[in-house]
């Protein structure tokens, strides 16, 4: 980098006057500007523009590098008080586990006591044949769940994306089309007439 030695006729020099942080401040500052200065020169002309029809506002020298060390005074107060001050974070948002917890649970907690048993039995025949009985006497068993023991939250998600408004319970017909398919011989699924016992989406 070229330094600079820069005194405006009939003026003190600030340059000289400043400390040595602001003396360095003050002749970046000035060659950036020269250098800036130049290439939109060179650039004007290229385009065919003249640069004396322009009319360009520049400060001074001292004035940049007043603004300069301002600046970074102030940015060096803002980081210290920025480190010593206490900070709170903010209150955090429920975790994306804890809401498909709170739905599996609210799932569970909408079934009979009965269907309930089904949550906590870990041997998958043991469940199966519980299932079957609940479903022999009446009640309505979601199979994905409550027999496989996929989750109910993503199960019910992955229902409404297809369109789903209900699926039938352990012991119904299955659906032979599922939503928005038609066709010959097909038996289009009914979002708005769910059959008795069915499971609710």
């Amino acid at each position: 980098m070229t330094h600079l030695s820069v005194r405006l006729a009939g003026a003190s020099d600030p340059v000289a006057a400043a400390s040595p942080a602001k003396k360095r401040i003050a002749v970046e500052t000035q060659s950036f500007a020269d250098e800036l200065s130049q290439s939109f020169a060179g650039a004007r002309s290229k385009l065919g523009i003249n640069p004396s029809n322009m009319k360009v506002a520049a400060e001074s020298t001292s004035s940049q590098s007043t603004r300069a060390a301002s600046q970074t005074t102030a940015a060096r107060q803002n980081s210290v008080a920025a480190s010593n001050a206490s900070v709170t974070p903010p209150p955090s948002a429920p975790a994306a586990t804890d809401t498909v917890q709170s739905a599996d649970d609210a799932y569970w907690a909408a079934q009979p006591a009965a269907v309930q048993q089904l949550q906590n039995i870990d041997d998958p025949y043991q469940r199966a044949m519980l299932a079957g009985q609940l479903a022999a006497e009446g009640y309505s068993i979601d199979t994905p769940v409550m027999v496989w023991g996929w989750d109910p939250s993503k199960t019910t998600q992955l229902r409404e994306s297809f369109g789903y408004t209900w699926v039938p319970s352990a012991m119904q017909a299955s659906v032979s089309a599922a939503p928005g398919i038609t066709g010959g011989g097909i038996t289009p699924y009914d979002p708005n007439n769910p059959p008795p016992g069915s499971i609710s989406v």
